[in-house]
């Protein structure tokens, strides 16, 4: 046996609970003379001293590692590449007061009211705490009741050096995004291959299930599903992982197989991946746009609503005729609009493109839509080309000067 192995046995020793110690709690720092400090020393430091004989417990925001049988929690932030503690809590056996007098497990909540001059808890279903500069009071609480006893007895106190509203200090963070590339890379692998296959996508997505709610969770979330022309389904998905948001967006046929994908980082607002299977489909645009006329809180067309409303402005009939003739569902209606715009304005409409409107006029097929500030709302084609309807926005663009 070491020196140093000496040491740190020693060391536990003099602060294991059995031994009658009731160790000083300083809040924004940590427990008076044991050398684990917050915001400065990290996870690695608190297993060389304590050891492995922990309970692991990993959420989305932090992860903890509980120590039950001295009764220490240290907590850090997942996402810390450097795995700095952020937070000590003590709890029965360990043995712990605050230098105003506050004694763990014996002193009550009331008392903690009258030390600091404070009324009020934070409450969950089975809990109340009270929180001052650097330090937490815990008490239990009855579920089934709404309100909580003052006199109960504070059963756990948690030392931080959070900031408002309970965040968790950043001081020294920094942020470990290999796993967010390692992620990535799976799935871009996937859908880099050669022969690609669903089965393999769909058994990612499922194991990627069991895990969303963990550290680096990846999160998927069906934005749109809806059968397009050509007997093709389109699959829209925003991914969700570490606050960051993917779009995959995937078009295929009839017999399942493979027609188009991209893979979009929305923060960076570039294409990480894209592939084209079948060459007639080569320069069709399938990105889902929003449909609609006065969207979110400034109440603006969108995008590419504001694009049609150009074309109608300049007269740019046969641009509007290739938007007319797109299997983007989206695309198609606005090329109808602003055909319908450009007749009001004397413009004569030619057969093909009639025969074109009259089809659409009748799809059933579901359009990406925004109501006021309310997006991913999905209409039928056939309901927003109504003529009623467009009679009623065509007013509206005048009026609001959009339509020259």
């Amino acid at each position: 046996m070491t020196f140093r192995t000496i040491n740190i046995i020693l060391f536990i020793l003099c602060f294991n609970p059995i031994f009658g110690q009731t160790n000083v709690l300083i809040p924004n720092k940590g427990i008076e003379g044991i050398p684990i400090v917050i915001d400065s020393s990290t996870i690695s430091d608190v297993i060389e001293i304590y050891g492995t004989d922990y309970t692991l417990s990993e959420k989305t925001l932090i992860t903890n590692y509980r120590f039950d049988k001295i009764g220490l929690t240290f907590q850090i932030d997942p996402y810390d590449k450097n795995k700095i503690v952020r937070s000590i809590s003590v709890e029965s056996p360990f043995k712990a007061k605050t230098e105003n007098g506050i004694v763990l497990n014996e002193s009550t909540m009331k008392d903690v009211w009258n030390t600091y001059n404070d009324k009020g808890c934070f409450t969950s279903k089975t809990y109340a705490w009270n929180t001052q500069n650097g330090i937490s009071y815990y008490i239990k609480k009855d579920p089934n009741e709404k309100g909580y006893d003052t006199e109960e007895k504070i059963f756990k106190i948690e030392i931080n050096n959070n900031g408002d509203f309970g965040i968790s200090s950043r001081t020294n963070f920094e942020f470990n995004d290999e796993p967010v590339k390692e992620k990535l890379n799976s799935l871009i692998a996937i859908l880099k291959s050669e022969n690609f296959n669903f089965k393999k996508l769909d058994s990612f997505w499922s194991t990627e299930k069991i895990t969303e709610k963990e550290p680096y969770g990846l999160e998927k979330r069906t934005s749109l599903n809806r059968k397009i022309e050509n007997n093709l389904t389109q699959e829209s998905s925003e991914l969700w992982l570490v606050g960051s948001t993917y779009n995959l967006n995937i078009i295929k046929s009839s017999n399942n197989q493979l027609v188009y994908l991209k893979l979009t980082d929305n923060n960076e607002q570039k294409t990480l991946f894209e592939r084209i299977e079948n060459s007639n489909f080569e320069k069709t645009d399938f990105d889902v746009y929003t449909y609609g006329t006065f969207c979110g809180i400034a109440g603006t067309p969108p995008d590419k609503c504001q694009q049609m409303l150009d074309l109608v402005n300049k007269k740019d009939f046969n641009e509007l005729a290739k938007w007319l003739k797109s299997i983007n569902p989206e695309i198609a209606t606005y090329g109808y609009i602003g055909l319908e715009f450009l007749k009001r304005k004397g413009k004569t409409i030619e057969k093909i493109e009639l025969q074109r409107m009259t089809e659409l006029s009748e799809f059933e097929i579901q359009l990406n839509t925004c109501q006021g500030c309310i997006f991913g709302v999905t209409e039928q084609v056939k309901d927003v080309l109504k003529n009623k309807n467009i009679n009623q926005i065509y007013r509206s663009f005048q009026q609001s000067g959009w339509i020259k």
